[in-house]
């Protein structure tokens, strides 16, 4: 591998965090000092793979006959191609939407636009109206590539509807129609060029645009992918979608720092998941913990079909670690976590050589090519071991978001901090733990309650699939603690013992002071639990025709 390719090996410590370690006892870890960003772009870093490995699988996917499989020579050819037809839609080169689930053609239009010079704006297929509209305005879209569907919604019809109704121009395309005769020759592209403007999840109200250099997601890749244990050629399985940064950026351009394969599944199933661990044989999976439950469901699963994998990549969920034991031990597999945002993806993973404690209740270590701070309200990096909220700074973080009159606000501080929104605390091997989002923060008598640790509890009883903890207003405490918990396997659920679980594991102030039983959550497009939501519903009296919610005591 080039050095470009693997971005910072310098200042890369053990696994691939950060060489720095906490001094002083403070919250810090510094991971920029001597870390060498990627010199290439994307479609450099393409060129080179269909040059250096051209017959290596690129991208593979199940079909009913067996494994297909594009190799990186292949891939580069459509992905020029594509770009030939792009620069005849798109002269000016404005941004580019893309709007399908996982296919291959969504990766060939990607590294199409990139080649081309032309960032992407992701956006989900399924998304509402109001909320597509508002994307394709505040990005300034030239250009939507779409799918003629995507399970029940016509996205294609539905696209050339909304471009009709937008006051600037927008052209729409077929997504699978970006075939050409000609192969385009490369382009000036710069890796501090914007590769992608990322809406981030939304979990707190309206998405805010984020704007990635080609030079920030490639470095983020390449640091990834050596933090989690991957090698040359390997295969990674990864089912997120990629209009998240979770698929895009630490999943499809991160296998170009490593010349493996990405393994496309359309969207998460269960038995599409089955199906391309058996027909692929990965190396690498991501899967959430709440995949893996699902997926040990089906009637049919064996040990047998884990048998290539090595690990297993989650997130930053509240699970029971004897849950995650148990699973390790029926397949022969390692489970790690890894924890990251749409402004600065892939900060934080733990190894397999970890601990059970870290690996599953921590966000792990900070990873190389940024530096790390627990900061107070003030400002100042806190001790270690204080919760405050996580600041990163450094080359491996967005440009900024985008102003609603065009360029970008580097939303950061003089000192270059760019603050995440997360409570979290850092230990003396810093490790960071995670406390919740600062706005979900349940102030109880002047007493903060984190829902994160009051999640982290209550998940460890075995009728509890997942649980979301939220506050709500209250006359005399300001605020008190609610859960809401999803049965597992849609049994019931004695509050009684939820209670006295509480009890058990948590003061006083922190137990929830009520308790319901629901079958869904209201989620972002990636997953994400909007605890906004919950609390509105709640208010307005509306949440159990939402989330079909029962009192539970």
């Amino acid at each position: 591998m080039s050095d470009s390719a693997a971005a910072g090996t310098d200042v890369v410590g053990r696994h691939g965090v950060a060489a720095d370690v906490p001094h002083g006892g403070r919250a810090y870890v510094a991971g920029v000092d001597g870390f060498t960003v990627t010199s290439e772009t994307v479609g450099q870093a393409l060129m080179r793979l269909a040059d250096e490995a051209a017959e290596r699988p690129a991208v593979m996917w199940t079909t009913d006959r067996g494994a297909a499989e594009l190799t990186w020579l292949e891939l580069c050819d459509r992905a020029r191609r594509g770009a030939a037809i792009l620069f005849e839609l798109n002269p000016r080169r404005e941004r580019v939407a893309i709007a399908a689930l996982n296919s291959v053609e969504w990766i060939v239009a990607m590294f199409a636009c990139a080649f081309a010079g032309m960032p992407i704006v992701p956006i989900s297929a399924s998304g509402s109206d109001d909320e597509t509209r508002h994307q394709l305005d505040h990005a300034r879209v030239g250009v939507v590539l779409a799918a003629r569907s995507a399970g029940n919604y016509r996205v294609l019809d539905r696209m050339n509807a909304l471009a009709a109704s937008l006051e600037r121009p927008l052209v729409v395309r077929d997504i699978a129609d970006l075939g050409s005769t000609v192969l385009a020759s490369p382009t000036a592209v710069s890796p501090t060029d914007e590769l992608l403007v990322q809406f981030t999840s939304g979990t707190t109200g309206r998405p805010k645009a984020a704007s990635l250099s080609h030079r920030a997601a490639l470095s983020c890749g390449a640091v990834f992918m050596r933090a989690v244990g991957c090698s040359e050629g390997d295969r990674f399985l990864n089912p997120l979608p990629l209009h998240h940064v979770g698929g895009s950026v630490t999943g499809l351009i991160a296998v170009l720092a490593i010349g493996g394969a990405y393994i496309l599944v359309e969207r998460f199933s269960p038995q599409a998941v089955l199906d391309a661990l058996r027909q692929t044989r990965p190396s690498i999976a991501g899967l959430v913990p709440t995949m893996m439950i699902d997926l040990l469901a089906l009637p049919d699963v064996t040990p047998a079909d884990f048998a290539s994998l090595r690990t297993v990549i989650g997130g930053a969920a509240a699970v029971d670690p004897a849950l995650i034991a148990q699973m390790e031990h029926r397949l022969g597999i390692t489970m790690i976590g890894s924890y990251g945002q749409s402004e600065a993806p892939a900060m934080t993973a733990s190894s397999r050589e970890d601990s059970p404690t870290v690996r599953t209740q921590t966000l792990g270590r900070c990873l190389a090519g940024r530096d790390f701070a627990i900061r107070d309200r003030a400002g100042a990096i806190t001790a270690l071991g204080e919760i405050g909220e996580l600041c990163v700074r450094g080359p491996l973080t967005m440009s900024g978001y985008l102003r609603p009159e065009g360029g970008v606000d580097p939303a950061v501080d003089a000192e270059g901090w760019r603050p995440t929104g997360d409570l979290c605390s850092m230990d003396h091997n810093g490790v960071i733990s995670f406390h919740g989002r600062i706005r979900e923060v349940v102030i109880r008598g002047g007493l903060n309650v984190y829902p994160a640790e009051v999640e982290q509890a209550i998940s460890t009883h075995e009728s509890v699939s997942e649980v979301a903890v939220f506050g709500i207003a209250d006359k005399r405490l300001g605020e008190r603690v609610v859960a809401a918990v999803i049965p597992t396997g849609g049994g019931a659920v004695d509050v009684d013992q939820l209670t006295a679980l509480a009890a058990e594991r948590l003061s006083s102030y922190k137990r929830p002071a009520e308790w319901l039983v629901v079958t869904s959550l209201p989620r972002t497009s990636t997953g994400k639990v909007r605890k906004h939501l919950l609390r509105e519903w709640y208010e307005n009296g509306t949440l159990e025709a939402n989330c079909a919610a029962t009192p539970a005591g």
